[in-house]
């Protein structure tokens, strides 16, 4: 009986020992919605647009850079992606990509990746 209780009063002390523990992390609701911004925009090619009814938001660049040697080359993707980021800010839900250009030892980059577009708002269409 005595050891029932002893492990009784162990048990609750051990649990209520953690009962002012709060637990912080790093995890921000607003990083996964920018995160996951780029995914809202579409790109389309010109022809696609034709007989669509659309606006130019505005022009819109990304960049990658590698600030130096011992960092992740900067590369076409991110350079994409960051495009895309900035339309999204803009409003738009599609962008055409019309080139990406190279550059290394720019001052500030080791080596840089820069893609530049349009932003557009493209209207829904009913399907029929």
């Amino acid at each position: 009986m005595l050891k029932q209780l002893m492990l009784a009063a162990a048990a609750a002390l051990g649990l209520s020992a953690c009962s002012g523990v709060s637990v912080q992390t790093n995890l921000n609701p607003g990083n996964f919605t920018d995160y996951f911004k780029a995914s809202t925009v579409d790109v389309v090619q010109e022809d696609e647009l034709e007989g669509k009814t659309y606006a130019v938001v505005g022009p819109v660049h990304g960049l990658s850079c590698q600030t130096d040697a011992d960092d992740f080359p900067a590369n076409e993707t991110d350079a994409r992606t960051a495009l895309l980021r900035k339309a999204a800010d803009k409003g738009a839900n599609a962008v055409t990509i019309h080139k990406c250009v190279q550059a290394k030892d720019t001052g500030v980059c080791a080596l840089s990746v820069t893609c530049y577009g349009d932003a557009l708002y493209v209207k829904d269409e009913p399907k029929l």
